[in-house]
């Protein structure tokens, strides 16, 4: 599915100690497998539209310049918070990657800085990927809309990836609450893509979890006791649940104009 050498060393001995603590860890496992494995077939796919550059946002410890094979004009650009680029910086330092690779440490959440670093990045390409994943999901309704509405206003974004999950407002799982406190889950839509839409992004290619998950041959796993009650389901009632969520490749649209008046 995917390779990546340095995941390891990125992570450390604190990295495995966290997903064990994690609440429902094989799932998670499973759904982190398939949805980069999901996201890695969208970048692909946007490299056939002939993009010359990369802005991902909320990389954190991403390293697919080093482990896909990207064209080596390519111009990648990571943007989170100024810790994490500093430590990414430094433990990857002497590691080649396969494209132009840079960093940026800001909070994506600081919209008047955000807005200068998305200016001067969008003047210096014509056809940008943005790429948002496991982000969006602790961005609130009104932020994800102004990240949303700013990106769709520079002419050089195009295409947007990110990973979605289309089941409607719910909470976050009680045993996890403690463990997220500290970065709560808080983007609640009625429909994903009907959010996004408003701000002129459209789906371009959705690959669904249990598209994915068929793909790859990586089954849900039988995990008790929500693992067990899936396999319970009928298997068209368990691709329904699995099919409301993935990976999707949006691209900009002119907005519709107004009928109002």
């Amino acid at each position: 599915m995917f390779h990546d050498p340095l995941a390891t060393m990125l992570v450390g001995a604190r990295g495995p100690k966290i997903a064990r603590s994690m609440p429902r860890s094989a799932l998670v496992a499973w759904s982190i497998v398939v949805r980069t494995s999901a996201i890695d077939r969208l970048i692909r796919e946007a490299l056939g539209m002939e993009i010359d550059s990369v802005l991902n946002l909320g990389a954190g410890l991403d390293t697919r310049p080093y482990r896909m094979d990207l064209p080596a004009h390519l111009r990648w650009i990571e943007v989170d918070f100024p810790h994490i680029v500093e430590f990414k910086d430094a433990a990857l330092r002497g590691r080649q990657p396969a494209c132009h690779v840079e960093r940026v440490g800001l909070n994506l959440l600081d919209r008047s800085s955000r807005n200068t670093l998305l200016a001067r990045y969008g003047s210096q390409h014509q056809n940008t990927l943005v790429i948002a994943e496991g982000v969006i999901p602790y961005f609130s309704n009104d932020d994800a809309a102004s990240l949303a509405a700013d990106l769709s206003s520079i002419a050089s974004f195009r295409h947007w990836i990110m990973d979605f999950d289309n089941a409607g407002e719910r909470r976050t799982p009680r045993a996890w609450e403690k463990r997220l406190k500290n970065a709560p889950f808080l983007f609640q839509v009625a429909d994903w893509f009907e959010f996004f839409k408003q701000y002129a992004w459209h789906p371009h290619k959705v690959i669904t979890s249990a598209d994915e998950s068929e793909a790859i041959n990586r089954p849900y796993p039988f995990s008790f006791p929500l693992g067990l009650v899936m396999h319970a389901l009928p298997a068209s009632v368990r691709r329904k649940i699995l099919s409301l969520s993935g990976g999707v490749l949006m691209r900009r649209q002119p907005r519709e104009p107004s009928t109002a008046g």
